[in-house]
């Protein structure tokens, strides 16, 4: 019995393919005991443990199992003979069983010994495979299969590094080409055959990675919020002059009348020449010239008299300047919007190497300009990067340019809807600018007519306020845009109807008013009248014309006497086998009189005339 439960244990062995015994047909013909000996070297399993192995199977194949501390590959080598099943384990199956089973089926057992070790079974017709619980994770799961997700806000290559670490040891992704950025206006970027689609990711992997993936993909590829942000910039400058200017000739000796002196109104004297017979006598001349230092403008007080002639100015200008500008964008998220409402100025620059020159044109821009980026938060904040500026200035006369500007460069903290202030300056520059006499014209009061004073006052204040808000109700945005717009178009009628009445395109426009009054109480005919003077006066009305084509229930045509214009169109009518007039004309065939004798037309007989007879027709 001991000699008949080795052979069949032995048998077992071969078939599980568990020992590295090679089936040769000279191994079959070796005894038993060689059989065994050769497993217990590959193995290592002693003698004691294999007789361990006590299964005994009952006749209604229940099963009693008694094993400690035996090899796995035993134990199933020990079902597999009791049961009559055919057991094959994998190579990566190995462990120790020690239990003790009464009256359990096969499964049971096979299930109880296998567990110990991480282990199960798979049914395969007559064949009952084992396998590490890793194996059968793998093979358990499902075949890979592609899927591809549509992206429509994160680009590619995001949505990659997203789902990358998602991916099983078999997933790949494929990605759709990047698309073209910026905005350049030149003849060589046209597109060529870029991807116009939406953007998209091709994921290859198994179904439940790709659930996961696309769980994923639905939580980042989310519409972007947007952000209005309205920058006020206030500069206001004060610019206050005081000048006083006095002017006196006094001479001796002679009068001014004897000078030949002029003036123009009393506000100034130009002295004539000293007549020569004065040379020998006493003569004598005290002035002072200082009215040339006030600017043109203000008061001017003359007074001429004999010998004296005195001259005062005075002026105050004041210039009050205030600029407001107040940009306000609509931005996506995260992303760069630029604004500007100015002018440019061109500008030569000229680079000189070694023996050539290369000139350039380059631009100043200057007006009101508004740069920013913002950075929308979770918690009702925005963060923002800005640039505001307002600037005024140009290219003078020797090509160089100049620019005033006023600017700042941040990065603030916005609640949603507030407005904050994120720059100011102020500046007052006094100026105090005196030309005198030396020494008498310090001297108090006195002094006043030997000297002019001009002061300056300038101040300037600068004022930057931002407001932010983040569009949540985009309904209510639509809403606020539509007013905007209807506000504009009233505010472009209003200039259209300010404009004199009896200008052409005015008279038009109220004659096709009066002909939309009369077609709409059904008098056509008033209605065309009214409709023909407006086109009379402007007649490129496309309203009127419209309304004239409906009256008459026909298109208005004129011939261009162009061939090739109407090519592509009576191409596609060819191809589609249609016959449709270009533009609403007359289609061909075209009526046309019934051409008669040598001449082409005859002309009609008389409504009196007899018939004629056969013979006088033939002749």
């Amino acid at each position: 019995m001991r000699n008949g439960r080795r052979k069949t244990w032995a048998r077992a062995l071969l078939i599980a393919g568990a020992g590295s015994v090679a089936p040769c047909p000279g191994a079959f013909a070796q005894s038993l005991d060689e059989l065994l000996d050769q497993y217990r070297k590959a193995t290592g399993a002693a003698t004691a443990a294999e007789e361990d192995v006590k299964v005994s199977v009952s006749d209604l194949g229940t099963i009693e199992l008694h094993v400690a501390d035996v090899p796995l590959t035993a134990v199933l080598q020990a079902l597999a003979q009791g049961s009559r099943r055919n057991i094959i384990a994998s190579p990566g199956v190995t462990g120790t069983v020690t239990a003790s089973l009464y009256d359990v089926d096969f499964e049971e057992a096979l299930t109880a010994v296998l567990r110990q070790n991480g282990a199960g079974f798979r049914v395969e017709g007559n064949f009952i495979y084992v396998h590490t619980a890793d194996e059968l994770a793998r093979m358990m799961l499902a075949p890979p299969e592609g899927r591809l997700f549509h992206l429509n806000y994160i680009t590619p290559a995001d949505a990659q590094n997203v789902i990358t670490p998602l991916l099983s040891d078999v997933g790949k992704a494929a990605i759709s080409p990047p698309v073209a950025t910026g905005l350049s206006g030149n003849a060589e970027d046209g597109g060529s055959n870029a991807n116009a689609g939406t953007d998209y990711i091709y994921v290859f992997d198994r179904p439940d990675r790709l659930e996961a993936v696309a769980a994923a993909l639905a939580q980042v590829d989310v519409r972007p919020m947007q952000v209005l942000i309205e920058a006020t910039i206030l500069r206001a400058s004060l610019t206050n002059d005081n000048a006083l200017g006095i002017d006196f000739n006094i001479v001796g000796g002679v009068d001014l009348e004897l000078l030949g002196s002029v003036s123009q109104g009393v506000q100034n004297i130009t002295l004539g020449q000293l007549p020569v017979e004065r040379f020998e006598l006493f003569n004598s001349n005290v002035g002072t010239d200082f009215r040339g230092n006030v600017p043109p403008g203000g008061m001017t007080v003359g007074v001429i008299k004999d010998h004296v002639a005195v001259f005062l100015r005075a002026l105050e200008d004041v210039t009050d300047t205030a600029v407001i500008a107040n940009p306000k964008m609509l931005v996506l998220n995260k992303q760069k919007g630029q604004f500007i409402v100015g002018r440019r100025d061109g500008y030569l620059t000229t680079t000189f190497t070694d023996s050539v020159a290369t000139q350039t044109i380059e631009f100043l821009e200057t007006g009101t300009r508004l740069i920013f980026r913002p950075f929308i938060g979770d918690d009702g904040f925005v963060r923002v990067e800005l640039h505001p500026e307002d600037s005024t200035g140009g290219v003078n006369s020797q090509g160089l340019p100049f620019e005033q500007t006023t600017e700042v460069t941040s990065n603030v903290l916005v609640r949603d809807g507030h407005t904050i202030l994120i720059g100011g300056l102020f500046r007052e520059l006094n100026t105090d600018k005196r030309s005198q006499v030396p020494g008498i014209g310090n001297v108090p009061g006195l002094g006043d007519l030997f000297k002019s004073r001009q002061d300056s006052l300038v101040r300037e204040e600068v004022i930057l306020l931002m407001t932010v808000h983040v569009v949540k109700d985009h309904a209510a945005y639509a809403r606020a845009s539509d007013r905007q717009a209807e506000d504009i178009e009233g505010l472009r009628v209003g200039l259209r109807q300010g404009m004199m009445w009896i200008g052409r395109e005015r008279l038009a426009q109220d004659h096709y008013r009066r002909a939309l009054e009369h077609y709409a109480r059904g008098d056509n005919e008033k209605a065309l009248w009214w409709v023909n003077l407006a086109l009379h006066n402007y007649s490129r009305l496309a309203p009127a014309m419209q309304l004239k084509e409906q009256i008459l229930g026909e298109h208005a045509w004129d011939e261009d006497n162009v061939s090739t214009r109407s090519f592509i169109w009576r191409l596609l009518q060819e191809e589609s086998g249609a016959n449709e007039p270009y533009f609403g004309r007359p289609a061909p065939p075209f009526p046309s009189p019934e051409l008669k004798g040598a001449e082409g037309i005859e002309p009609a007989p008389p409504e009196n005339a007899a018939p004629e007879t056969p013979e006088e027709e033939s002749s």
